[in-house]
């Protein structure tokens, strides 16, 4: 029997092989959509088992910036009409400022936008309230199961979890995960989440949303701190890596770190020539302190990550293999 909650085509499927799961052939290269998007299903729902194939420049045109963007608004859940679903108005009202900015922007008039929601009512509201704006025949707005098979050039993710919302519905939006994963791959180019990005971190640790709103927030950093350091994530991420952003370690804040499968531990720092000019001396004191802690140190100009990726990825396994000197 398929049933909505319990058991999907997906499963039936699988179960009717001759030899039952074991027959099921999963397909690990992944060709599509920004690495940035792809890096986190393949992370938290794939366990790294996807091979990325996507080159992270090709989104350097993008207006708006490819990628992973956060947009946090301190949202407030409540009941849809006649006490089913759940809507959040304030979260609504930022995804139609964002639809609004996305069509202002140069060349991205004809860009196509879709908004995942989990909740029928989040999807009927922003439904109203897009037709109130004349726009709701471009926009689709819908579930992760209506966007099966589907994909937009910019996806706009409205979990609707906030204050107000029972635990049991923020549960529900992460079980299971992959339709999490399912409404984030939806996107070709950009994945803008818009959510209470404050009452998500306060959601259980082990659970897709918590893990999302951190991994949103690390691209952010990177966003707001240095186009050469959002760069590399990506390439890191095309690689299978899982590198820290931002660490302290001990009193110094490197960029990145990276630990080898034998354990050696890298900390990899991207050096714009804006920041570091006469900083010579500073940047020795700080590698010979990391030295002394124990993690090799890695320099790497910004302009050879914009310029040279390839080149600067093959350091770094160089590095953590203890060839680079």
């Amino acid at each position: 029997m398929i049933g909505h909650a319990t058991n999907g085509v997906y499963s039936v499927a699988a179960d009717s092989l001759p030899r039952g799961r074991v027959g099921v052939l999963n397909l690990d290269e992944h060709f599509r959509g920004n690495p940035q998007i792809s890096g986190f299903s393949n992370r938290h729902i794939y366990l790294q088992r996807l091979v990325l194939k996507t080159d992270p420049s090709k989104g350097r045109s993008l207006p708006i910036g490819s990628g992973v963007h956060r947009v946090h608004i301190s949202g407030i859940a409540s009941r849809g009409d006649r006490g089913r679903s759940w809507n959040n108005l304030p979260e609504a009202k930022r995804v139609i400022d964002l639809i609004r900015y996305v069509h202002a922007e140069v060349g991205m008039q004809h860009c196509s936008i879709g908004v995942v929601t989990p909740f029928a009512a989040q999807k009927d509201l922003l439904r109203g309230m897009l037709d109130k704006e004349g726009i709701a025949s471009r926009i689709l707005v819908d579930s992760a199961y209506g966007f099966q098979g589907d994909e937009r050039d910019v996806i706009i993710f409205s979990p609707v979890v906030a204050a107000g919302i029972t635990s049991s519905a923020s549960r529900w939006v992460e079980s299971p995960p992959n339709l999490v994963n399912v409404a984030l791959t939806r996107a070709r180019q950009a994945l803008f989440v818009v959510a209470d990005f404050d009452y998500c971190l306060q959601q259980d640790g082990s659970g897709v949303l918590r893990k999302l709103a951190d991994y949103c927030n690390d691209i952010q950093t990177l966003r707001d701190t240095s186009p050469a350091e959002l760069e590399l994530f990506s390439w890191m991420i095309v690689e299978g890596w899982s590198p820290e952003i931002h660490p302290r370690l001990g009193d110094v804040e490197v960029d990145f770190t990276l630990r080898s499968p034998s354990g050696l531990g890298l900390a990899i720092e991207v050096d714009g020539a804006e920041f570091h000019a006469g900083q010579a001396t500073t940047d020795r004191s700080r590698d010979a302190f990391l030295q002394a802690q124990g993690w090799r140190v890695l320099r790497i100009p910004a302009r050879a990550v914009l310029e040279t990726p390839h080149n600067v990825i093959e350091r770094i396994k160089e590095a953590l293999t203890g060839k680079e000197e």
